[in-house]
């Protein structure tokens, strides 16, 4: 698939999440940055939105750590919450 595929693919995913508040929040977030991703960046992004909408609601919001491997796209994304 190609990049611009998959960046399309990942901005729809951002905004039809299962939660209003998840779509606001990844979608603002993936409309600001996914077009600036590299192949391995929005490979990770992949990853991240492949989890479950709680799961990422509590990374978020700090109600769990999240992985590691996510930790710099989680801070860019709380970051953007707060804009």
């Amino acid at each position: 698939m190609d990049i611009d595929t998959v960046r399309k693919k990942l901005l729809i995913r951002s905004w039809r999440r299962g939660t209003k508040e998840l779509d606001l929040i990844l979608g603002k977030f993936s409309n600001n940055i996914v077009s600036k991703l590299e192949s391995d960046e929005l490979d990770l992004y992949e990853r991240f939105l492949s989890n479950d909408d709680y799961v990422i609601y509590g990374w978020l919001f700090g109600k769990e750590e999240g992985p590691k491997i996510f930790y710099n796209l989680i801070k860019q994304i709380q970051e953007g919450m707060y804009r």
